[in-house]
């Protein structure tokens, strides 16, 4: 947990108080469709830097694709299946994102010790938010889900996360502070409380997610981080990105009448964007932890 980080956080929290909900949610998106899109649009290149490993990078991008088609047939199909597997795939992602330099030896446990972590998270949005989740979360499935659901969800998630955390620093496979790391979610869960849904979503998203994945991805390509190699991440991702943004336009154009939350379609996008952005950086992962051994 970097300390910029953390003061970014408390500043936003500063500023939800000098905000009116509809500028929090203005300046939450806005920071979404920005950096937080952005650090997913930069997967061709490096798929391209993965060309020399053995499935070459005409292969990957044709994965890549099919990933893409994949996920867009799920939401035809079956939008609680699509929600299901975004929420799972996500929370494996941002665990792998937070503790996967940490943790490097790939096993059953480190896999569930990502997910975890992760869906803790999560969990502790849609509990702390369950008044504003709640009916999004209908809009998307057509169904209820009791509030019962989330309060279990959060409980499990973190029990098997705190269990794994104490294996994981017992067996001395992993070096970490476990005190900062239970104390990043108290200040999480503190701004889980005090921002609007879609701000506090936004805060973990950017900040804590988004920007050191950023830096990790520069780092991977360029071998370092400064105000350069920023400017050649965004020159080799900026068609990609302003895809995405054309396509959240065109969803919104066609499912503006269908639906009454624009986080709902908000959703989608970043639905088609995760899956198949996780499985480039799980690649980018291993490489990296390869190369350090």
């Amino acid at each position: 947990m970097r300390n910029w980080t953390v003061v970014s956080t408390f500043f936003c929290l500063w500023l939800s108080t000098q905000l009116s909900p509809a500028l929090q949610d203005v300046v939450a998106y806005s920071l979404i469709l920005t950096f937080g899109v952005l650090h997913g649009a930069n997967d061709l290149t490096l798929i391209a830097s993965l060309r020399n490993e053995s499935q070459g990078f005409v292969k990957s991008l044709l994965r890549y694709l099919a990933v893409v088609l994949l996920v867009s047939l799920v939401f035809v199909l079956s939008r609680v299946g699509t929600l299901i597997l975004f929420i799972m795939i996500s929370g494996y992602h941002f665990g792998e994102q937070h503790f996967g330099g940490n943790l490097k030896s790939i096993s059953f446990e480190r896999s569930m010790f990502f997910l975890s972590h992760g869906l803790t998270i999560l969990f502790m949005i849609f509990y702390i938010k369950m008044n504003e989740v709640v009916p999004i979360v209908n809009e998307i499935t057509g169904f209820s889900i009791g509030e019962a659901f989330y309060g279990y969800g959060l409980l499990g998630s973190a029990s098997v996360f705190l269990v794994l955390l104490i294996y994981f620093v017992v067996r001395q496979q992993m070096q970490v502070n476990y005190i900062q790391e239970l104390f990043m979610f108290l200040v999480l869960g503190i701004v889980f409380y005090i921002a609007s849904l879609i701000w506090a979503f936004a805060i973990y998203f950017v900040f804590w997610h988004s920007l050191p994945s950023l830096r990790d991805q520069m780092h991977f390509l360029y071998g370092k981080v400064n105000k350069v190699t920023f400017l050649r991440y965004v020159k080799s991702s900026w068609w990609y990105w302003s895809a995405a943004l054309v396509g959240l336009t065109l969803l919104y154009l066609i499912l503006r009448e269908k639906v009454d939350y624009f986080i709902t379609i908000l959703l989608y996008l970043l639905a088609v964007i995760t899956f198949p952005h996780v499985l480039v950086m799980s690649k980018v992962e291993s490489l990296k932890n390869s190369r350090e051994s």
